[in-house]
């Protein structure tokens, strides 16, 4: 019996001692730099060249894809030291691979899908139409088998870099595990060969197929490769003052006067008309990038104080946006892919903008990071087809949103549309006044049950999130003359779908059970195929035929719902 006993706490021991160790190697550093750097993937894919070329973006927040590229390679070496893998065999593992699928090919593939039926939607189930009408000619058929989408969007470019790095980067780690400082040089070396590549054989760019073939080539992790390769080196140190580190000081300073005369000078690179250095990331704009990651490193703490309530909070959302950066990046493709279908294009905010056109900037920021986070949870669930279920409802409701706020609204004359945005702004105040206010009572009140809190503060968020949508529908509907009931209720659907998934969560704590969420996974998929037939099909003298039919279906859904819970088990 003793013997049972001095097991059992030596294997709670082990377990301790292993969570211990993983969370000295989490590193809430990165967490904040790939929550930053997400923020400013949206924003410069919203603003116009022509504004951004004015605020000196260089080196600010053009520097979202190099720390991301550095951090890529960090966080690859890190996991790769925590396995201990060291040979070739032990880094190639199926182990890694299955990881990999499921991380980011598997969410690719859902988005690809969705992306391409929701494109074939918006352009009358005409393909060449949407492939053509998205991104042609800048995009070819050569493009297709590199992992550009069909219904392309911005930001897709980096898609290919991050499939081609889960083949490059074990063998890069591995090199370094043999001669650090020779490999380092050798990610040098070749990125710029790859750089002379294009420069000696394309050359001046005269026709679209050479500038499809120039793009395979700046969508290739190798591309890239200065980035990673400083990322890896610094997961063996990563001591801002160390000398091993030393180098990076001069590569700084160097990298920072190349990006200064770059954004303020007009300085490039050329021989002759021909750009001897192509793109705006390439190895004399990556190690500024690496500085700030090691900067930061430096100076924030590894390990956020979890006596402190409120900075317990603000590091846990931080966090969930740190594990979404990936399906953050795939949602605000999908979203800015549907903006760029409607308008024609996806810069929205440009020199001529009044301040009110930042609400758009504001709009993206919340639905695609809320709707990213969403599809990363999603992808946690282990029932297979609770997981179909949800993506439906995820793909269903984004793009109707998308449309209702950048399509409609921007349709509205703007002195009617003055009240509407001040009560839109006063949401975002109240969303912020609701969280800080609850956080500082949760940081002064400790004997409290945080947990209560906590949930309070989940459901005032959530009962500020629906309502507003429902607000927006109904300013859609006072304002604009065109929209069908379709409309509404997947609207006002996605309202009442955050409080009840609330409800199951934190009160009920239970999911939602899987019949009833298919029931209503249905009436989701008829309100919106009644949608898209009011666009494109139906006369409006098929009015009350679609509303009669859909109150019809709404009834039915509920009564399954009531049966559901009462007599199924």
């Amino acid at each position: 019996m003793t013997d049972k006993i001095q097991t059992s706490d030596l294997i709670l021991i082990e377990q301790k001692q292993e969570s211990l160790e993983k969370r000295s190697e989490h590193y809430f550093q990165i967490d904040f730099l790939k929550a930053v750097m997400i923020f400013l993937v949206i924003f410069d894919h919203i603003v116009h060249w022509g504004l951004k070329s004015e605020i000196g973006v260089a080196l600010w927040e053009r520097i979202c894809i190099p720390v991301f590229l550095v951090i890529m390679g960090f966080n690859m070496g890190l996991s790769f030291k925590r396995h201990g893998a060291n040979t070739l065999g032990e880094l190639y593992s199926w182990r890694y691979f299955k990881s990999k699928i499921l991380r980011y090919i598997v969410p690719f593939l859902i988005l690809y899908a969705f992306s391409t039926l929701i494109g074939l939607i918006l352009y009358q189930f005409n393909f060449i139409a949407m492939y053509d009408g998205q991104y042609y000619p800048q995009h070819g058929i050569i493009n297709l088998f590199t992992g550009i989408l069909p219904f392309w969007g911005p930001g897709n470019w980096f898609i290919p870099v991050i499939l081609g790095s889960i083949l490059i980067i074990p063998f890069i780690y591995w090199a370094f595990l043999q001669k650090p400082v020779f490999s380092l040089i050798l990610c040098f070396i070749l990125e710029i060969m790859m750089q002379l590549i294009v420069f000696f054989h394309i050359g001046e760019i005269t026709t679209w197929e050479e500038a499809h073939l120039t793009s395979v080539f700046m969508n290739s992790v190798l591309f890239y490769l200065s980035a990673i390769g400083l990322g890896i080196w610094f997961s063996f140190d990563h001591k801002l003052y160390s000398n091993r580190n030393l180098f990076i000081w001069i590569l700084f300073v160097l990298s920072l006067r190349y990006l200064f005369f770059y954004q303020f000078s007009g300085l490039r690179f050329r021989i002759g008309d021909i750009p001897l250095i192509r793109g705006d990331y390439n190895f004399l704009v990556f190690p500024y990038s690496a500085f700030l990651v090691l900067v930061l490193l430096k100076i924030l703490p590894q390990r956020i104080n979890p006596n402190i309530p409120i900075i317990k909070s603000i590091s846990r959302a931080i966090s969930q946006i740190s594990k979404a950066t990936y399906h953050i990046l795939l949602t605000q493709i999908l979203g800015y892919g549907i903006i760029y279908a409607l308008l024609g294009t996806h810069y929205i905010i440009n020199p001529g903008s009044t301040p009110l056109d930042v609400l758009y900037l504001i709009c993206a920021e919340i639905l695609f990071i809320s709707f990213g986070i969403l599809w990363y949870k999603i992808d946690q669930n282990r029932n297979i087809l609770r997981r179909v279920l949800y993506y439906f409802n995820l793909f269903l409701i984004l793009p109707i949103i998308v449309f209702m706020i950048y399509n409609s609204m921007r349709l509205l004359n703007i002195v009617d549309a003055i009240l509407p945005i001040k009560i839109v702004i006063a949401y975002v105040v109240a969303f912020l006044v609701v969280n800080i206010t609850v956080g500082i009572s949760l940081h002064h009140n400790k004997d409290q049950d945080s947990n209560s809190f906590r949930r309070n503060l989940y459901l005032i968020n959530i009962l500020l999130l629906s309502s507003l949508i429902v607000f927006i529908t109904y300013v859609a509907v006072i304002l604009s003359d065109w929209i069908p009931l379709s409309f509404l209720l997947i609207l006002i659907y996605a309202g009442i779908a955050l409080i009840v998934n609330f409800g199951m969560r934190f009160v009920v704590k239970k999911p939602l059970k899987l019949l009833t969420l298919a029931l209503w996974t249905s009436f989701l998929l008829y309100i919106f195929i009644i949608t898209l037939l009011y666009l494109a099909i139906l006369p409006p003298t098929e009015f009350l035929i679609q509303n009669i039919s859909i109150v019809a279906f709404l009834i039915f859904v509920i009564i399954g719902t009531v049966l559901n819970y009462t007599y199924g088990k």
